[in-house]
């Protein structure tokens, strides 16, 4: 298996990246979150999400299926000048095989140019959280409430960036 980490580019990818947030979407999340707020993540709204952002995402491919993806950006939460992990999604099938960290190194290195990059993750999410441990970011401190139908909380995590260690 040859994964090829790319730019999202074509409409069949933009739709490959669609499918593969819902289905991730799902294979993250039905145990954590409250199933009602789950039936609002529907295809159209994972769609919605691909054509409507599709700069700054990068995707795994194998061969011409699209099997995981990473979109990021700046910091969005405040004035501060960092970077920030949006979204990493990879299709459970494909657990264990690098991928992940294939696209993590990718984006790292992207946003390089911040002296620190955060993400938030969902504190019931164990196994996203030692991925993220084993790439670098730890628990800053700040957390928030989300309103999902039941309130769920996210902690946010921050690396330094390799420049700057």
């Amino acid at each position: 298996m040859v994964i090829t980490i790319k730019v999202m580019e074509t409409p069949e990818e933009i739709e490959g990246k669609s499918l593969v947030h819902w289905q991730t979407w799902r294979e993250a999340y039905d145990d954590l979150l409250p199933a009602e707020f789950q039936e609002t993540m529907t295809l159209d709204r994972c769609r919605f999400f691909s054509q409507n952002y599709p700069e700054n995402t990068l995707i795994a491919m194998d061969g011409k299926k699209v099997v995981g993806f990473i979109s990021y950006g700046n910091f969005r939460d405040e004035a501060v000048q960092a970077g920030e992990i949006i979204a990493l999604y990879v299709l459970k099938d494909y657990y264990g095989k690098g991928i992940a960290q294939k696209l993590m190194t990718e984006v790292l290195s992207a946003l390089d140019h911040f002296s620190e990059i955060y993400l938030w993750v969902l504190k019931e999410n164990k196994r996203a959280i030692a991925f993220y441990q084993k790439m670098g970011f730890t628990f800053d401190g700040q957390e928030k409430i989300l309103e999902l139908g039941k309130p769920v909380k996210e902690l946010r995590m921050m690396c330094s960036s390799n420049k700057n260690s």
